[in-house]
């Protein structure tokens, strides 16, 4: 399933940003504020970006901004004080609860999780290390055939825990990493057990008041009215919208159920400078490499600049939070819409504010491709082997009047590619560049997606 693939994909999602950056860099010309306005306006004309963008260096604002539709049945519009879910930008918020108990004494991330949930499948062996870094082994909750049916009910995290505990661990613990919402899942549940506090009571009392979030609080009751969170809408067809599937939040506890703005967000940036909440070992620990670019509910990435990212995506809504601490700016980017395009744009913003130029992925003027050409791109391609997310899958290009579409199976979890010239199209679900063979006159004997690298995938048929 082309679904699949791509949530198996979102596991590299930190490798969005860097997944561009052969684009040219220069000093381009007109206001910072112009810039990034320009940069972002071709996605919101496309139906490609509804939401907040909010960019701050040393706690100040250089740019805020709200696009689109908080509600689009209603025409109610976007400000930058529309609530998000914000999806796994939760991790960040989950890691640093951890982190303050254990300065409080009250456990160790070196810990096994038997030591607190006694009787744990393999307790022994998962230590809470394991599960902040994603090495812990355990099957990603997300990925089981029932979670769509199950996602749409409350759920309590003694209900969650019992659904995969008892399942084989997909590794030994600590020897790799492989992203999975389960070990954040596993982690509400140590909060609870330690603090004696429900998870959204605990993260309100001991991080969110005390930090002045007052915008910020775990979804937990579906039934309770939330003042200004946006609705959640999906991609539909080549430049359409739908409502996202129903969610009950409460399944995401602890790996995804916070609903933020961007100003909280910016507040929590500002926080993890300083020893208000977490002191300087807990924050070294938290933001230091671990596993596979991987710190404590954080992405660590190494280039040109140092920057930590935290960024998710869920039924309706994608957020990103990307800091870079040497320079002290922050971008946070976050959408209404269930498409990981937004996830891209954090990275790119971030080039503009440090005077580079980055062009949307999305053209400013619309690419039309002629019949013949789409023609030849028409048929079935396999990957090989080495593609890490699914080795040897298959997917099928196929058209819908004048769009290309990418799926597996021939039906399920198809996604639109949107013409950016060339012979290159962007994955309007998820961002990647698609590109074709341009050997002309013939059929295109292979195609290449790139996301964060390129995987080629050759013509069976």
């Amino acid at each position: 399933m082309i679904r699949r693939l791509y949530a198996l994909a979102l596991i590299g999602v930190a490798l969005a940003g860097a997944a561009f950056a052969g684009r040219p860099a220069s000093v381009p010309a007109g206001s910072l504020e112009d810039r990034i306005a320009g940069y972002v306006i071709p996605y919101v004309r496309t139906n490609n970006f509804s939401g907040v963008i909010l960019v701050t260096k040393d706690g100040r604002p250089l740019f805020r901004r709200g696009y689109g539709y908080a509600v689009r049945e209603f025409d109610v519009p976007v400000t930058p004080e529309t609530r998000f879910q914000i999806a796994s930008v939760s991790k960040s918020f989950t890691a640093a609860a951890i982190m303050l108990l254990e300065q409080r004494g009250r456990l160790r991330t070196s810990d096994p999780v038997a030591r607190i949930l006694p009787g744990y499948p393999n307790g022994e062996r998962i230590t809470l290390h394991h599960l902040l870094t994603h090495t812990s082994g355990i099957p990603n909750v997300n990925g089981f055939p029932d979670y769509d049916t199950k996602s749409r009910f409350p759920q309590g995290l003694g209900e969650i825990l019992s659904w995969f505990k008892d399942r084989p661990l997909d590794f030994e613990p600590g020897t790799r990493y492989a992203y999975s919402n389960s070990n954040y899942n596993v982690l509400a549940a140590v909060i609870e057990r330690v603090s004696g506090r429900s998870y959204g009571a605990f993260m309100a009392e001991n991080i969110f008041d005390p930090l002045g979030l007052r915008d910020t609080a775990h979804h937990g009751d579906a039934q309770a009215v939330i003042p200004r969170l946006a609705a959640g809408y999906a991609p539909a067809g080549g430049d359409g919208l739908e409502r996202a599937p129903y969610l009950d939040w409460s399944i995401k506890t602890g790996n995804g159920s916070i609903f933020s703005t961007a100003d909280d967000l910016a507040k929590w940036d500002e926080a993890l400078y300083g020893d208000t909440l977490l002191n300087g070992i807990s924050r070294e620990k938290m933001f230091t490499e671990q596993a596979a670019g991987v710190g404590y509910g954080w992405f660590v990435r190494k280039g040109a600049r140092r920057s930590l990212a935290s960024n998710g995506r869920a039924p309706g809504f994608s957020a990103s939070v990307e800091r870079f601490p040497d320079e002290r700016v922050c971008v946070v980017v976050l959408s209404n819409l269930y498409s990981s395009l937004s996830q891209s744009m954090a990275g790119d913003i971030a080039a503009i504010v440090f005077g580079e130029d980055r062009q949307p992925l999305i053209p400013a003027t619309p690419v039309v491709v002629p019949a013949a050409e789409m023609d030849r791109y028409l048929g079935r391609f396999a990957f090989g082997q080495d593609f890490s997310f699914n080795p040897g899958v298959s997917i099928e290009i196929m058209r819908d009047g004048p769009w290309l579409v990418m799926a597996a199976g021939g039906a399920t979890g198809t996604t639109y590619l949107i013409p950016a010239g060339n012979g290159r199209f962007i994955d309007r679900a998820y961002g990647g560049i698609v590109s074709f063979d341009k050997t002309p006159g013939t059929k295109a004997a292979f195609l290449v997606w790139n996301f964060g690298r390129d995987f080629q995938a050759n013509r069976v048929r």
